[in-house]
């Protein structure tokens, strides 16, 4: 997540070196990461949330 935090913090530098087309691929890219980091996040939580309820 630092990374991604550094290479959006850095899109005009960025910008200049990769273009507006680059920098959308990139925003697209680190989009999904981040995506899947809280599906990832979500699915952990409900099923502790799942065995919790059931054990009740």
């Amino acid at each position: 997540m630092i990374w991604v935090y550094f290479v959006v913090s850095m899109t005009g530098r960025v910008e200049r070196f990769l273009g507006k087309g680059g920098i959308y691929i990139i925003r697209k890219f680190f989009g999904i990461i981040l995506l899947a980091i809280a599906v990832r996040l979500f699915t952990a939580n409900i099923t502790l949330l799942i065995e919790a309820l059931q054990k009740h």
